[in-house]
């Protein structure tokens, strides 16, 4: 049942349906931006396609044309320019263990322009090197992913880097590798890496 959601907001569509409850204009267009933020305009493999339903209801009742509107809105959400390169790495930074042996760190940024964030890779890598120690991390990862052509390119440091070479068939260059198709470090990321610890 739980997998017909990938976004709390539409659980709670379904709350307010079930209860008889009108959803306000304004309500309803901070619903849909929550389900377009969770689902990266329904390009992540979290999205269902109950969220795009519910997404669509959400757009009808907030009168918002809801590409225009999902694009406005995730380009907004890019602008990391006003971040430093330490606020950069910690915006969406999860540290987990890979297969119960690996110390890791997985940091995600979202972007229109993954070469705009990469012009900062002397800086991230010397932060991140200096997180390996201060954690004692196998291995620490940033995803910076394109939004709109739905890829990864990733900046990878640590003892166990090749992890990621084995994950996904990719050679790291200069520590980095651009991943096709991954966007989601819950779905593609996290377990893929744990099966190839």
């Amino acid at each position: 049942m739980l997998n017909q959601f990938g976004c709390t907001c539409t659980i709670l569509y379904k709350l307010y349906t079930q209860n008889c409850v009108e959803i306000p204009s304004y309500i309803a267009g901070l619903m849909v931006s929550a389900i377009i933020s969770d689902t990266l305009l329904f390009k992540s493999p979290t999205c269902t396609e109950e969220d795009i339903k519910v997404a669509k209801l959400l757009a009808s009742i907030a009168n918002i044309d809801l590409e225009t509107y999902g694009m406005d809105l995730l380009k907004a959400g890019t602008n990391l320019s006003d971040f430093t390169t330490k606020e950069l790495l910690n915006l969406d930074a999860k540290q987990t263990k890979l297969g119960d042996v690996v110390k890791a760190k997985i940091a995600q940024v979202n972007t229109v322009d993954i070469d705009d964030v990469m012009t900062r890779k002397a800086d991230i890598e010397a932060i991140m090197n200096s997180e390996i120690e201060e954690f004692g991390l196998d291995l620490n990862m940033l995803l910076i992913t394109d939004i709109v052509n739905s890829n990864s390119q990733v900046i990878v440091l640590g003892n166990k880097a090749n992890i990621t070479e084995r994950a996904y068939g990719v050679t790291l260059v200069n520590n980095t590798a651009l991943l096709k198709g991954v966007v989601s470090r819950k779905k593609q990321v996290i377990p893929v890496m744990t099966e190839n610890v």
